[in-house]
């Protein structure tokens, strides 16, 4: 499955929009947006870093995808995601599925049972959990 409900992202991984007020104006150096200060990188948590004698030196963080909600790098998670900017994956995955479903009725037989996170449908018993496609 692709979750296709992040931010459009340009080459540098920097939003082309304020995901929160949707300014597309930025200088070149900008980390935050300039109309309601929100930050336009979807950057990571980060993890703590220490030297080969255990002094600390500072959080490593790293840039992500739009679509990010834990960085593939460290699995912390993203500012987008805590921001709340995008959704549980569980949430959109279910959404989804449930799209499809409405275009694709006869994707069900009557009489097998399966869940999608909190919600229950009929489905064929050859069934293996995947989405059809």
């Amino acid at each position: 499955m692709i979750y296709d409900d992040g931010i459009a992202m340009d080459e540098n991984g920097r939003a082309k929009a304020c995901p929160v007020c949707g300014n597309e104006q930025f200088s070149e150096d900008a980390d935050f947006c300039r109309i309601c200060g929100f930050a336009v990188y979807n950057l990571c948590e980060g993890v703590q870093i220490y030297d080969d004698f255990g002094n600390y030196e500072g959080i490593e963080q790293h840039k992500n995808a739009g679509n990010a909600r834990f960085c593939e790098k460290c699995g912390q998670p993203t500012h987008f995601f805590k921001a709340k900017i995008l959704k549980p994956f569980n949430e959109v995955r279910e959404a989804f599925v449930g799209e499809y479903l409405q275009v694709n009725p006869f994707a069900i037989q009557a009489g097998q049972a399966s869940t999608v996170g909190n919600t229950s449908a009929n489905v064929p018993e050859d069934y293996d959990g995947e989405l059809p496609f």
